[in-house]
């Protein structure tokens, strides 16, 4: 392989990683669509991470006033 085939190839490869990201992020409705085992490619390549827990908890009880 030469160096224009690889600069090619990694051209082909990010303007298809911003097309999945762009229908990942901003086309949700039409992403739903495809087969399953593709969405969650889709999904696991792209920028949506999953929230992480927070640092800190903090409970839910409301302690009475004295």
């Amino acid at each position: 392989m030469d160096s224009d085939q690889v600069k090619k190839f990694i051209t082909i490869a990010l303007v298809l990683y911003a097309c999945v990201n762009v229908l990942m992020k901003f086309m949700p409705d039409i992403a739903i669509l495809l087969p399953l085992p593709v969405y969650e490619f889709f999904y696991s390549i792209t920028l949506n991470i999953e929230p992480s827990p927070p640092t800190e908890t903090f409970s839910q009880e409301v302690e009475p006033d004295s």
